[in-house]
């Protein structure tokens, strides 16, 4: 028996100085304390980010979009945007007689749809006149926001008034009665001129441009319901009693006009070069409207993140894009902004340049939201857009020549032609009156690495 112990117990030992000896491994030191770890992790926040402009197009599609703008503003950024919107207006029925009907006034029908690009302190400023030639698409059936109506339109009336943007409610403006009547008495009379045949040659419709004394682009809801062409009228028979004849807009036929001052931006149209911030201000800009803008992000030193190790893996990377303060004063900030990967070997059209690696596909996009009423947003927390872009950053470290991409941003597409948005952000190298303040209207990239050393 104390034989057979005495093995028990040798073996015991001899297991227990086989574990600790394979234990025992003086460059394994994950599970010490961080300091003598050969992995370590550190966050870098000076990522060099090379930033610049395009324009995606010299025009867009404005005609059926159930919105127009009319207005004029400067903007100390980009210069002028001047807007004007042409209507066409259906042909009412007539089931009165000329015996019995008697015109009172004429009055056109609108709805501010809550949109602006200017001071809306100031009172709005419509100019509105009657088109002389008829509203014609283009061959593919749309109309652009660099088309026009050709002729000169005969001004109706040149008035200013409050316009509470926020109601988004119909409000009326009267027309001279010598219009309205014209109009009335040939649709009452069944004139030649007003058949249906004639009748877009007689009345082919109407414009709203800036007004005198205009400091803002107004955006307006251009639907049968909120853009009427509306004659009060009565009829005496036994009693008197009020009626309206109302023409309708045609939304399929309305379009917008904008026309920007490109001479604030060098280059500025669809075929040219990049804009590098350097030639704008430090800047970088994404904008819709005629000449929708979008910036291109590049990251030519990332590839320095490999010298801080033998191993360097990305563990996560967050980029901050934030609106230059009182630049937005009183232009609207787009409240969410795409991020799409682009290829800088391909054309410079938007719907072609923007994908992801790898792949054809441009659907797949990464958003950034605006925080709602941004604008009492206080220092040192300023609004901002923020993008998580770490697989992007991961896939990038280690790329040279062609292989590396580059980072867009842009207004989505289903309010690029229907809004007129603007966002100005800065570059690195952006000076805003004192470090701090620099410092937090810049963008920003924060990147954080696992290192491993031997």
């Amino acid at each position: 028996m104390i034989k057979y112990m005495w093995r028990i117990a040798c073996a015991g030992l001899l297991f227990w100085g086989l574990l600790f000896s394979s234990c025992k491994d003086e460059d394994f030191k994950i599970g010490g304390y961080l300091a003598d770890s050969h992995t370590t992790v550190v966050m870098v926040d000076t990522v060099t980010i090379r930033v610049s402009s395009l324009v995606a197009a010299d025009s867009v599609v404005t005609s059926n979009k159930a919105i127009g703008f009319s207005g004029i503003y400067t903007d100390p950024q980009i210069g002028a945007t001047q807007a004007q919107i042409y209507m066409e207006f259906n042909r009412t029925s007539n089931s009165e007689s000329d015996r019995y009907a008697t015109f009172d006034s004429v009055t056109f029908v609108l709805r501010p749809n809550g949109s602006y690009y200017g001071d809306t302190v100031e009172h709005a400023a419509f100019k509105i006149s009657k088109l002389v030639n008829k509203i014609e698409k283009r061959d593919n059936g749309y109309l652009y926001s660099a088309s026009r109506v050709p002729g000169s339109h005969v001004q109706l009336v040149d008035t200013a008034f409050k316009l509470k943007v926020r109601e988004q409610k119909n409000f009326e403006v009267r027309l001279p009665d010598s219009f309205g009547k014209w109009l009335f008495q040939g649709i009452l009379r069944s004139e030649e001129a007003f058949n249906t045949d004639n009748y877009l040659k007689t009345f082919p419709g109407l414009a709203i441009s800036a007004g005198t004394g205009s400091n803002c682009v107004h955006g307006l809801t251009i639907t049968d319901s909120t853009c009427i062409v509306r004659i009060h009228y009565h009829v005496n028979s036994t009693d008197r009693t009020e009626k309206k004849m109302n023409f309708v807009v045609n939304q399929a036929n309305s379009f917008y006009n904008l026309n920007n001052d490109k001479a604030k931006l060098p280059s500025c149209n669809a075929k040219s070069d990049p804009i590098p911030s350097s030639q704008t201000g430090n800047k970088g800009i994404v904008m819709s409207g005629s000449t929708p803008m979008y910036a291109r992000l590049e990251f030519p030193h990332l590839n320095q993140l490999s010298l801080l190790g033998q191993i360097v893996k990305i563990q996560k990377a967050t980029l901050y894009v934030r609106p230059i303060r009182h630049l937005y004063d009183t232009v609207p900030l787009p409240p969410k902004l795409n991020m799409y990967y682009f290829d800088p070997t391909s054309n410079i059209i938007l719907s072609s340049a923007i994908k992801l690696p790898g792949s054809s596909s441009t659907s797949n996009t990464q958003s950034g939201n605006l925080p709602e009423n941004y604008q009492y947003i206080q220092s040192p927390n300023f609004p901002q857009y923020t993008f998580d872009v770490t697989d992007f950053m991961s896939s990038q470290l280690g790329k040279i020549g062609y292989d590396k991409w580059a980072l867009s941003l842009a207004i989505p597409d289903d309010s690029r032609e229907t809004t007129l948005q603007r966002l100005v952000f800065s570059d690195q190298k952006f000076w805003y009156g004192s470090d701090s303040q620099s410092e937090n209207n810049r963008i920003r990239l924060e990147v954080t690495c696992v290192i491993y050393n031997d």
